[in-house]
């Protein structure tokens, strides 16, 4: 009884743990160890939890522990009400295998919603949101379930599994300390190896001799200051030196990537905005990058936004926000080209992302966030 309890509840503490280690991780290490461990720190959180409004982060998460707790119950009372005479190891295996099942069986649960809202909002099949959201979020899910499943697995096992084979205390302790010292060098060797070779870069840097200066190399394709398809003007629609565009914010979650633009009305008197922002890419030497950016008709927080005008008041903002998912290449400088519409003069910033020539994004309309 206590190995049926144990595996639920252990199950539960893993997925905290193993986000609350990734937010940790995220906020506080350097920029080199991140993007090094970040494929290693998987989460079965889902992205849009992080970017939605009360009360829905809160009930995201409860429905998320409350399915793993469930699920895991479920297994646990099935695998171990068996009394086949197998070796400790041998139920431990399995319980870590369906730990794994679990973690993809919830968050292919979680994407089922979103892609049968994608598919509701937009029709067809809904095959670019599976290959671009579905998919890495299910193979996140399985190495969540691989290197965090051993913990449930192993604690359910020495805490008292039903049958004649249950491993004496002491092997049980000295399996679960080779296992948690294994998990730690892992760790430390991750950490000192990117350490290594970021102070390796900087010294071998810091000891060339100063490079010559030389002009930056013209771009040969930059993108056009004002978007080649012109959106028809509408009566009422801001003008254009009245509207300042800027991005709002920028995050990533679970391989997601969110960048959110901001439109504020800067003059006196209300106005009108339609449709989406316009957008453009540039690298670091000012050539373009081209994404597919394709229509998204609702928000991070999953709410369908209806509206095809939105009116600002004086001072007003409204809201547009991007999606995609991390693709292959390294976040690196790039000039985003941003302008309420197309056929306005574009402005541009510098953000560091991961976009790249036929990368999947998604963009939404402007809305009037509450």
């Amino acid at each position: 009884m206590i190995g049926w309890v144990a595996f639920p509840v252990v199950g539960v503490l893993a997925a905290v743990a193993a986000d609350a280690l990734r937010r940790a991780l995220r906020w506080n290490a350097s920029i080199e160890f991140w993007r090094a461990s970040e494929a290693w720190l998987p989460t079965i959180v889902p992205a849009h939890a992080g970017y939605t409004v009360d009360p829905w982060p809160a009930l995201i998460w409860r429905t998320l522990l409350f399915a793993l707790g469930l699920a895991l119950a479920a297994f646990s009372m099935i695998l171990l009400a068996g009394r086949k005479r197998r070796g400790w190891w041998f139920r431990a295996l399995v319980l870590w295998i369906s730990v794994v099942v679990v973690a993809v069986g919830v968050v292919g649960v979680a994407q089922i919603g979103e892609w049968l809202l994608e598919v509701q909002s937009f029709g067809g099949l809904g095959g670019s949101h599976i290959r671009t959201f579905t998919l890495p979020a299910l193979q996140e899910a399985a190495r969540w379930g691989l290197l965090w499943g051993w913990i449930p697995a192993l604690a359910t096992t020495l805490c008292g599994v039903p049958g004649p084979n249950r491993p004496s205390r002491r092997r049980a302790l000295v399996v679960a300390t080779v296992l948690v010292i294994a998990a730690a060098l892992a760790c430390a060797i991750l950490a000192a190896t990117t350490r290594g070779a970021a102070l390796s870069a900087r010294t071998e840097v810091a000891t060339q001799d100063p490079p010559k200066q030389t002009e930056p190399a013209a771009p040969t394709d930059p993108p056009p200051a004002v978007a080649e398809t012109i959106d028809p003007d509408f009566p009422g629609r801001c003008a254009a030196d009245d509207v300042s565009v800027e991005i709002g914010g920028f995050d990533a979650a679970t391989g997601s990537r969110y960048l959110t633009f901001e439109a504020r009305n800067m003059s006196a008197e209300a106005c009108d905005l339609r449709g989406a922002p316009d957008l453009a890419f540039a690298s670091d030497v000012g050539n373009a990058i081209r994404p597919v950016i394709g229509p998204r008709n609702f928000t991070t927080a999953g709410e369908p936004i209806g509206e095809d005008v939105v009116t600002l008041a004086p001072g007003g903002t409204a809201r547009a926000d991007l999606v995609w998912r991390a693709p292959t290449g390294r976040p690196i400088d790039l000039t985003v080209l941003l302008a309420p519409w197309a056929g306005a003069v574009r402005t541009s910033t510098s953000e560091v992302l991961d976009v790249v020539d036929g990368g999947e994004m998604a963009l939404t309309p402007w809305y009037v966030a509450e």
